[in-house]
């Protein structure tokens, strides 16, 4: 009985694991559709309202979902540091420490170069910078989609497979 409960936990340890990581890829998913979608609001709020930088980043923040919300509302509560630090770093600095973001090296370079523009440039450069970096994190999404729905199943299966064959090495 002891070695069955134990067979068990094993196999349900294993599964877990593995739509874990396939939870995480989702997750990814998740988290750049919410990034493109908060970026396409700055974009419209900036080429609509052409308002000043903590508006841009107050309006954005509070029209977009987690975890991209977070970038926004760190932006604007880090703008009275504008003197000591630049806004690119502010920026680079909010997609670094938001640990939701789940953000690939490529993307969080992406990311900076537009906080290098944001705040820099006239509104039509920086809108120009927008259109390229949700181009970019588009592509970016499609292929995490991709990955989530080629390796999500992979994962899951991997977990059970492996979770049943210790099992059965222990029975």
């Amino acid at each position: 009985m002891l070695r069955l409960a134990g067979a068990l936990l094993l196999t349900a340890g294993a599964a877990g694991v593995g739509l874990c990581a396939a939870g995480q890829l989702e997750e990814r998913v998740k988290s750049l559709r919410s990034l493109v979608a908060g970026l396409e609001i700055l974009g419209r709020e900036l080429a609509f309202r052409r308002a000043a930088m903590p508006e841009l980043m107050e309006r954005t923040a509070c029209q977009t979902e987690e975890p991209a919300r977070y970038l926004f509302a760190y932006c604007r509560e880090h703008l009275e540091e504008l003197g000591e630090q630049t806004f690119g770093a502010i920026w680079a600095q909010a997609a670094e420490e938001e640990p939701g973001l789940l953000l690939a090296q490529e993307e969080r370079a992406v990311l900076a170069e537009l906080g290098e523009v944001l705040g820099r440039y006239d509104a039509d450069d920086q809108i120009a910078a927008l259109g390229r970096t949700v181009d970019a994190l588009r592509v970016c999404l499609t292929r995490a989609q991709e990955e989530r729905r080629r390796l999500g199943r992979v994962y899951t299966a991997l977990g059970v497979g492996s979770g049943a064959m210790l099992a059965i090495l222990l029975l």
